[in-house]
């Protein structure tokens, strides 16, 4: 009694899960296409039904079926013929063959081509609907899978941090990974490619980085440095986690934390620097200022001597290198304090070259200064003044003296924010690679006298401002400072 119980209960079951199911009937003979239709419509199934391949073929709903009941010979040719094309339009449905007579070789190809199962007529009741019962619930367990990754596809292609997932078909990333490198999926599709796509010229090396933390159990993230797909270089953390045989890496762009970083270890440097050269200003003030009383006094005694004399001078002019170096390294660790106004920037640089002129009286020096629009930029026109000064003085020292220089003042406001360029250039020696890269670094410099905090000024004053500065140089061609600027504080 209690078997009979389970028996309708498990059938209550299976009609209720093939509520909404449908199942397509594809057989040339009316009298089966009939018998089935009666039995699947009493298990709750929405049946329709198809006399040939090329009738089902026709049909445009294929994949609305949970189920597709193939005769084996059909009229217009044997089912493994279309099998193949009723799984590409209906991958999802469960494809059963059903035929008089089966063999084993028959029931591998069928299998090959993505047959699910196979029933042999005449087909028992009880069999058909035990094997869609079973097709059903798994198809409805499919049918929940499929939502739950639809559903986590689209929180991981939406989420506001980078995703990326890894396994052995390669490297899927999110929209946000594509926003952050400006790479598509399709351009960094495996882990090599982004590494070699992404690090350029550091590829082997944050790949080996990598390869390192990968087989350490991604215990730790690492910073890579990128290359945008526009030039822009960037720092990307990468947080990566592993389970089963893939892997998940959480990206995040770094850059203005890393440079926030940077800063803060730069202000905190600086402050002990000015702290100390204040300092050390102060007393070396007294000892500067005695040793040129003392040179006063011996220059009277030596009027007579000129080589002595010329000597004495000579000293005179080391005193004072000394002290405009204390100056110059005091300048640079102290804080830059702006004061903005409405400012001609050509006519500063303009200005700034012909002080410098007449310092340089014994040297032939050129200015060709074009200005294209109104230069008009809310700056701080003393310190733009120094930023003028340090970068003249550089092209003038890289001409021995005798320069003939150009620059190009104009104004930008088609883009955000608009902005005044200088481009100023020279025919001296040039920069070799090395000295390129490190021009704004402080206290770097390839003259024999000097503190090589020139260019580093420079680089704070247009930070201050919100700017930005480049050089670009040609050994024994010369060098040209591209210096831009906001319009608007």
């Amino acid at each position: 009694m209690k078997t009979d119980e389970n028996k309708q209960a498990m059938q209550a079951s299976a009609v209720t899960e093939a509520i909404h199911l449908s199942v397509l009937v594809v057989d040339d003979d009316e009298a089966m296409r009939r018998s089935v239709r009666r039995v699947l419509t009493l298990d709750g199934y929405n049946v329709e039904v198809a006399g040939s391949g090329r009738e089902m073929l026709a049909r445009d709903d294929l994949d609305n079926h949970f189920a597709i009941l193939l005769d084996r010979k059909l009229p217009d040719g044997d089912a493994s013929q279309i099998v193949a094309e009723v799984r590409r339009r209906a991958p999802h449905a469960a494809i059963l063959i059903v035929t008089g007579h089966a063999d084993m070789n028959s029931t591998l190809a069928a299998i090959r081509q993505g047959v699910d199962d196979y029933l042999i007529k005449p087909v028992e009741p009880d069999t058909l609907r035990s094997r869609l019962a079973s097709l059903a619930e798994l198809y409805q367990v499919r049918k929940e899978l499929r939502a739950s990754e639809s559903r986590m596809l689209f929180l991981v292609e939406n989420l506001p941090a980078g995703a990326i997932f890894v396994d052995r078909d390669g490297l899927f990333i999110n929209r946000t990974v594509e926003r952050l490198t400006g790479y598509t999926a399709d351009e960094i599709s495996t882990v090599e490619s982004w590494f070699r796509v992404l690090c350029a010229d550091w590829a082997g090396e944050c790949l080996a980085k990598y390869r390192c933390i990968q087989a350490a159990g991604f215990k730790q993230s690492c910073v890579l440095p990128i290359v945008r797909k526009d030039g822009v270089r960037r720092e990307l953390k990468i947080a990566a986690h592993r389970y089963d045989h893939h892997e998940v890496w959480l990206v995040t762009d770094t850059t203005e934390l890393q440079d926030a970083e940077r800063r803060l270890v730069q202000s905190e440097r600086l402050a002990a620097i000015g702290q100390m050269v204040t300092g050390l200003a102060h007393e070396s003030r007294n000892a500067l200022q005695r040793a040129r009383g003392c040179l006063d006094l011996l220059e009277l005694d030596l009027e007579e001597q000129p080589e002595q004399l010329h000597l004495i001078s000579r000293i005179r002019r080391a005193l004072g290198d000394l002290q405009r170096n204390y100056e110059e390294v005091k300048q640079y660790a102290a804080p830059i304090m702006l004061e903005r106004h409405a400012t001609d920037v050509a006519e500063v640089l303009q200005t700034s070259f012909e002080d410098l002129r007449a310092e340089y009286a014994e040297s032939q020096l050129d200015l060709d200064l074009t200005r294209e629009g109104d230069c008009t930029a809310t700056v701080d026109a003393h310190r733009m003044g120094q930023l003028f000064r340090n970068v003249l003085e550089n092209s003038i020292a890289a001409c021995n003296g005798n320069a003939s220089l150009q620059a190009i003042v104009s104004v930008n406001s088609s883009e955000d924010p608009a902005h005044v360029r200088c481009v100023i250039s020279d025919h001296g020696a040039g920069m070799e690679p090395e000295t390129l890269t490190r021009v704004f670094e402080p206290f770097y410099t390839t003259k024999q006298s000097g503190t090589g905090l020139g260019m580093a000024i420079c680089k704070r004053i247009v930070d201050a401002h919100g700017g930005s500065i480049q050089a670009t140089s040609v050994p024994n061609e010369g060098t040209t400072i591209t210096i831009e600027l906001p319009l608007e504080s």
